[in-house]
């Protein structure tokens, strides 16, 4: 049996829960009333004149027993008396002894009937445990239920989804269930994929995390992808319940172009999992940034993703939904009284409701009492007022005036950096940014762990994955977009900022920047010419191969082409040519590649390189790259390097085939399994022949006679799942659709207080 303590309630759902429960124990219907406009009335059950039932509730969750007796002693009986019911009972949420029982039951006679009308915390859970359907009803109780918490974290789930849920379960206290939820529901059951789409700020992550943490509690074990589709094709698992969870697939502060390969293995996930009933994938991008890729990307166009996609706007949050978000954020608050006076004075709580820029972030901020530390209650509506006319206020005022240069500036590495950096990479960053000679008039302790400590939980967040080393990140997306436009016009900052990191990301940071026209090309081509004279002069000491082949071609990109009168650029290639061919490698490729084909390299290095990059498991945009390098030597002489190159092509051929069959190509037209093995084969040997395989028939053959292409075939033409049609939604909302069906405000109604 599951116990509750029903702190992740507020007053008003802890009011609907009891109200649902108690109609469960009796078996009729209790009506629920406004508080205070019936005096001492939260549920009712009429049954005849004279003949009436009253229920009461007290979630008291931070005041001490004796004064919540007290309270009904001077206030509550006095209320009783003059309602005169038949029977009254009371529901509270602290836990009650035999002896609380007894007092109570005195300061309330004769009205209460037996001790079984006095609930405490145990009563309400040993009704709860006869009740299952009303537990399941209220969603915030059985989503965080010990059970469920044993299951989730129990199973052999990745250290990185771990850290997720714990994340989604701290969310869940604040989250309030809309429309949008079952909407979700709906799609994700009927489509296995949904991605969640919306402005910032709107709620996107939120409403995937609590979709995400519903099924964990029914058994299905989380993957969180974080940067590449690549770590789901790594733990997929056919037979097994399995959802995966993408956020911000397409860049969480900013566009990053996918490269049309890329975007065509996200697609091609996306198929594999809407066909297995085992399987759910959860996505989020902010809407412009998907129709950005869209363009930019027909892949995501043609594969008619649209179908997929779920909306969050504005729009779709009906004004209680809003009024139960704000409410919410209120209950679970550290706010003093005299802040939430501010917000109920002359009902100032609907101007919050009705405001054109309200989302649940801004809410957060709005009433996140750590943020008021300068704001003293009577500036605190103004306060209030300002963030939502002008919400980019929200990292303005605290990133300005609340921090010193030295905390400006590692909050300005985190961001440049990309989606998150090591501990070890940032205090590098941090060390070289304030050796750098622009940094000589820095404000502020310079000490990296203070600065940390005193960012943590404001503008960072530190974590630990497992036992990796600990990482950073920014505290908020939004954060990230605010930092890159404060400094879109300050070369000098951007210089000394990216010539302070040395991560892969930072320079796609860079180039995303110019992609999204945060600045201009000319300002990108100054830092990065910045950067490659810093690392050349000191020789390349402390950088990777693949970081330096990066920084060329972006050099490259932004004018400065590539040219064997370069003296810079062949200390570069020496330097990348080096090195042991790392994990990542297409950037180092390319540049081994030019300096083949102009004379600048030698071939020695380069076929050492090679087989590293064999070894490395190439993917398709990497293999298009190694194919023209190992073309770049005699077959005479390399026939061996020849013949592992057609190795690795049938081994990427054979795990792209397992990962998805290509059914629809080999399939279509054939009348037996003689011919589709036929058809299978030629298309093969097309896809080995365009990854420049030496003999592309060969590996053709060999890939058929690892793939049984006649299990496929069956599956296809006599085992096709039953593709499930999406229903119209249908409109299932909990009992807190019973106040708007009211005749009083439901807005005013749920900010009643007694």
């Amino acid at each position: 049996m599951n116990e509750y303590d029903f702190s992740r309630l507020n007053d008003k759902e802890f009011e609907v829960f009891c109200t649902d429960l108690l109609s469960a124990r009796e078996g009729v219907r209790f009506e629920r009333f406004k508080p205070g406009r019936d005096g001492g009335v939260d549920g009712r059950y009429f049954k005849s004149e004279g003949d009436e039932w009253i229920l009461q509730c007290k979630h008291w969750v931070s005041t001490p027993l004796e004064k919540l007796v007290k309270s009904i002693e001077d206030s509550e009986r006095l209320k009783v008396q003059k309602l005169s019911p038949s029977r009254y009972i009371l529901a509270v949420s602290h836990p009650l002894s035999r002896k609380d029982k007894s007092i109570l039951m005195e300061k309330l006679s004769p009205f209460v009937c037996s001790p079984d009308d006095i609930l405490g915390r145990e009563d309400l859970n040993d009704i709860l445990a006869s009740h299952p359907d009303v537990e399941k009803r209220h969603y915030k109780l059985w989503i965080a239920s010990s059970n469920v918490l044993s299951y989730i974290f129990n199973k052999p789930i990745y250290d990185r989804s771990q850290f997720e849920l714990d994340e989604i379960m701290e969310a869940s206290r604040l989250y309030v269930p809309t429309v949008n939820h079952d909407e979700a529901i709906e799609k994700l059951e009927s489509m296995n994929v949904v991605i969640i789409t919306g402005p910032a700020g709107i709620g996107k992550t939120t409403l995937a995390g609590q979709l995400i943490l519903q099924y964990a509690a029914e058994g299905f074990a989380l993957s969180v992808i974080s940067d590449d589709i690549k770590e789901a094709e790594g733990v997929y698992d056919q037979d097994s319940k399995q959802i995966f969870y993408f956020d911000d697939f397409l860049g969480r502060n900013y566009l990053e172009a996918l490269s049309g390969h890329e975007g065509a293995k996200i697609v091609s996930f996306i198929k594999r999992i809407a066909k297995n009933p085992k399987k759910r994938f959860v996505l989020t991008s902010r809407t412009t940034i998907l129709n950005q890729g869209k363009i930019l990307n027909d892949v995501f166009h043609n594969s008619n993703m649209s179908r997929n996609e779920f909306e969050i706007t504005l729009e779709s949050l009906e004004k209680i939904d809003k009024a139960r978000i704000l409410y919410n954020h209120i209950w679970h608050s550290e706010l003093d009284g005299e802040y939430v006076e501010q917000l109920y004075s002359q009902r100032r709580y609907r101007t919050i409701i009705d405001h054109k820029n309200f989302n649940p972030r801004l809410i957060r901020f709005i009433t996140d009492a750590q943020r008021l530390e300068n704001v003293p209650p009577e500036s605190y509506w103004s306060h209030a007022t300002g963030l939502l006319d002008d919400p980019s206020q929200i990292w303005d005022h605290p990133f300005q005036s609340q921090l010193d240069d030295c905390g400006r500036a590692l909050v300005l590495l985190v961001a440049m950096s990309g989606r998150l950096i090591t501990e070890s990479e940032l205090s590098e960053a941090f060390a070289r940014y304030l050796a750098s000679p622009g940094a000589a008039s820095l404000t502020g302790k310079k000490d990296f762990l203070l600065n940390l400590r005193h960012l943590s939980g404001s503008m960072l967040t530190r974590f630990v994955v497992g036992d990796s080393q600990p990482f950073v990140r920014l505290f908020n997306p939004s954060l990230g977009d605010f930092v890159f436009n404060r400094y879109a016009n300050n070369t000098p900052a951007l210089r000394q900022c990216f010539g302070s990191l040395k991560t892969q990301s930072s320079l796609k940071t860079l180039k995303d920047m110019v992609d999204n026209q945060i600045i201009t090309g000319g300002v990108a081509a100054d830092v990065v010419g910045h950067v490659f004279l810093s690392v050349t002069d000191i020789n390349f000491l402390g950088f990777d191969a693949e970081f330096v082949a990066q920084l060329c071609i972006l050099r490259s990109e932004l004018g400065i082409k590539f040219s064997s009168s370069d003296q810079n650029l062949s200390k570069a290639i020496d330097f990348i040519a080096g090195e042991k061919c790392g994990g990542l490698f297409l950037g180092s490729a390319r540049v081994l590649l030019w300096g083949l084909r102009n004379g600048g390299v030698s071939k020695t290095a380069v076929e050492m390189f090679l087989l590293g990059a064999f070894a490395n498991d190439p993917g398709h945009d990497e293999l298009l790259v190694i194919s023209k390098i190992v073309k770049s030597f005699d077959v005479v002489g390399h026939q061996s390097l020849y013949d592992a190159y057609d190795e690795v092509v049938k081994e990427h051929l054979i795990a792209s085939v397992e990962d998805e069959f290509p059914e629809s190509e080999v399939f279509s037209d054939c009348s037996s399994q003689s011919a589709a093995r036929r058809k299978f084969i030629e298309l093969m040997d097309e896809k080995a022949f365009e990854l420049g395989a030496n003999d592309s028939s060969s590996v053709a053959d060999s890939v058929a006679g690892y793939v049984d292409v006649d299990r496929f075939y069956d599956k296809y033409f006599y085992e096709a799942e039953r593709e499930q049609d999406y229903e119209s939604y249908r409109d299932q909302r909990t009992n807190w659709s019973e106040l708007s069906l009211r005749a009083i405000d439901p807005i005013d109604d749920l900010f009643s207080r007694d």
